[in-house]
């Protein structure tokens, strides 16, 4: 039987957030996992390798699992018909399984290096096998012209629970856990809190949204999904004309935010003077920026045409980049001012950069077409993923050859080479709405 929330016709924006509200509970808790599995992970693999190389080598080997499994499932869930819908198949049955390999991981962390590593791939492949159908479900129920504001809802839910998991879990990290036959565990409590809300959060989905293909929301397009070589040999043959440099814009803005943002924090602290607590608060106005402009993003998106927010929200980013590469030039230890145009920038940053990825994914979801939407949403997680495994690297280098002004400088040629790519001209516009221009 049809969702009657679902199936009203009322296409209100009261309607649009309490839907996207429902859709967005999952994301929410496992949005919850990556500001733990960052700041943790690292932690207890070092608790059994020597140097920080091993740790970032094992680190990377573990992150290529999500741009190997995102797009094959995304792309799987396309084609999938089953009495519980296309999506729901996949939710119900990994994000179980990502709860349990994630609470197992703290456990494993006490046995040794080989058990942490096991459970942690289990743990990536589970939630990263989940990840592209449950952001597809948003475009499948959720009609074209309102899938920016309801991304926008998507994205602050996620802001929330980065904030969340930082500032309300992270503090359990610490307390002692008598487990019998175990003894007493530390570093177990959040990741225990965090397993049993994916559950509750993926019954709570299951029950709220039934999939149909009747409420299908991509133009009721029956024909079969078209597989990940075929859609690859279409957008790489139409060249300049279709998706393919929004793919390559993709590429190049996350390659620039990943090659930045994990060095946000050293940057404050060591070249700045900020000490550890103006370092995380560095981080957290970032966090806060993001979650601010989320909503926004996605409601101006509606008003003003989303390709024409991404190319001011890359200019906004180009200049940042600008910015602070000027700023590392006059900044030095103890510089308040230098400190204080950093943190504007840092804000800058926030707002651009979630107008930037609110608006992105609907855009893709519109020129791929209804039966590409699973494949159009690992494509563009296979791209973030790739930056995740290289932008560090290369982040690092920079910081290690040039200092932290070619690293600015790196940031803002990247956000430009995106921007190139966003501004070239299309044809084959068919499957692209209005609102996208």
């Amino acid at each position: 039987m049809k969702n009657d929330e679902i199936t009203t016709g009322d296409l209100s924006p009261r309607w649009v957030y309490r839907r996207s509200l429902v859709i967005g509970s999952g994301f929410f808790t496992v949005a919850l996992i990556e500001p733990m599995y960052s700041a943790y992970i690292p932690l207890m693999l070092g608790d059994y390798l020597s140097t920080s190389a091993s740790v970032g080598a094992v680190l990377s080997v573990l992150n290529l699992i999500a741009p190997l499994v995102i797009p094959l499932f995304s792309t799987l869930s396309d084609r999938t018909r089953t009495p519980l819908g296309k999506r729901m198949p996949y939710i119900v049955f990994f994000f179980p399984l990502a709860a349990f390999s994630l609470a197992v991981v703290p456990l494993a962390a006490h046995r040794s290096l080989v058990a942490l590593v096991a459970s942690l791939a289990a743990m990536n492949f589970f939630r990263h096998a989940a990840r592209g159908p449950v952001v597809s479900l948003m475009p499948d129920l959720i009609p074209p012209r309102h899938r920016s504001r309801a991304n926008g809802v998507i994205n602050m839910m996620a802001g929330v629970a980065g904030m969340t998991s930082t500032v309300l879990l992270a503090p359990l990290i610490a307390v002692v856990v008598p487990l019998p036959g175990w003894g007493d565990l530390r570093r177990v409590l959040p990741f225990w809190i965090i397993a049993l809300l994916i559950l509750v959060s993926t019954a709570f989905l299951f029950v709220k949204v039934r999939e149909t293909l009747e409420d299908s929301a991509s133009g009721g397009d029956d024909r079969e999904s078209p597989g990940i070589g075929a859609s690859l040999r279409e957008i790489i043959s139409a060249g300049s004309g279709g998706s393919l440099p929004v793919f390559l814009a993709v590429l190049c803005w996350f390659f620039a935010w990943m090659l930045v943002v994990p060095f946000l924090t050293t940057y404050a602290r060591d070249h700045l003077g900020a000490g550890e607590a103006g370092a995380t608060l560095s981080y957290g106005m970032l966090a806060v920026s993001q979650t601010l402009w989320a909503i926004p993003g996605g409601v101006l998106a509606v008003r003003w045409g989303r390709r024409r927010m991404m190319r001011l929200a890359l200019v906004v980013l180009v200049l940042v980049g600008v910015g602070a590469w000027l700023n590392a030039r006059r900044g030095a230890d103890g510089s308040v001012g230098a400190l204080l145009v950093f943190w504007v920038l840092l804000l800058l940053l926030g707002a651009a950069w979630v107008i930037l990825t609110t608006n992105c994914l609907p855009l893709l979801w519109d020129m791929g077409g209804g039966r590409r939407l699973g494949l159009y949403t690992g494509l563009y997680y296979a791209a973030s993923q790739t930056a995740l495994v290289a932008g560090p690297v290369a982040g690092g280098l920079l910081v290690d050859t040039v200092g932290f002004q070619g690293l600015f400088l790196g940031f803002s040629l990247l956000m430009g080479a995106a921007l190139a790519f966003l501004m070239l001209p299309r044809t084959g516009r068919e499957n692209i709405v209005r609102l996208s221009e």
